[in-house]
């Protein structure tokens, strides 16, 4: 590639991050703010989710990290496709499809630290997952409960992984603001089934009279599809 065409390229796509960058922080803003209720607020939440994925298609890098930042990401809007933009919530083929992304996530991990130890305690905290809520599924709990212990193991190892060897700091902030959100929803789930009152911490955060999930959301996934893109190829 000569070296006008090598500039053309890196001032298109720094054109493009910039764009993406600044649509993303409008979507958020729209339906932390000014939409922050209703329909119009699913369908801008989502379509921020899916700007995600477009930007990804177009900027990643050909490396397995980007393939794999790829994957994670159309995962990631097939998920939000039950719980965001359907208007009844599908929890169980949302937490499965999540499940995809958040294994993807471990893999995109596991190629950039290249290390057995990170490989092997994540599989070992997965499997002893895995068989721990297949005791309590065989008492008779919800197959929800076994999505989400798997989710949540490979989410939190993937965190405190990223935070141990920090290569792409755009991949560890966003996943920590990814265990952010999750932190929000699940104290928003278990105010079905507790008494929030005997709990004054999930108590003080379920009164938050704000989204605080999608203030970790959205954010989140703008940093992780910003983690995933390379410098172009080389024409």
């Amino acid at each position: 590639m000569s070296s006008k065409k090598k500039k053309e390229n890196f001032f298109s796509r720094a054109f493009g991050t910039v764009a993406f960058a600044s649509v993303g922080a409008c979507l958020c803003v729209l339906f932390l703010f000014v939409f922050p209720g209703g329909d119009l607020c699913r369908l801008i939440q989502y379509a921020l989710v899916v700007l995600c994925f477009a930007f990804a298609c177009g900027h990643r890098s050909e490396s397995p990290e980007g393939i794999l930042s790829l994957l994670a990401l159309m995962c990631t809007a097939g998920a939000d496709f039950f719980l965001v933009a359907l208007k009844e919530e599908q929890w169980i083929p949302g937490m499965a499809v999540f499940c995809c992304a958040q294994l993807f996530w471990a893999l995109r991990l596991l190629v950039l630290e290249d290390r057995r130890l990170a490989h092997g305690v994540t599989w070992a905290l997965t499997c002893a997952t895995l068989l721990v809520v297949a005791i309590i599924l065989g008492q008779g709990a919800y197959t929800l409960l076994l999505l989400a212990a798997v989710y949540a193991s490979l989410l939190l190892t993937t965190v405190l992984f990223s935070w141990l060897s920090p290569r792409n700091l755009l991949f560890t902030l966003g996943m920590t603001l990814f265990l952010g959100c999750d932190l929000f929803v699940a104290v928003n789930n278990a105010a079905r089934y507790l008494d929030l009152n005997a709990y004054p911490a999930l108590k003080a955060l379920y009164d938050i009279p704000f989204n605080m999930m999608w203030a970790f959301y959205g954010p989140s996934q703008i940093l992780l599809a910003l983690s995933s893109a390379g410098r172009g190829r080389e024409r």
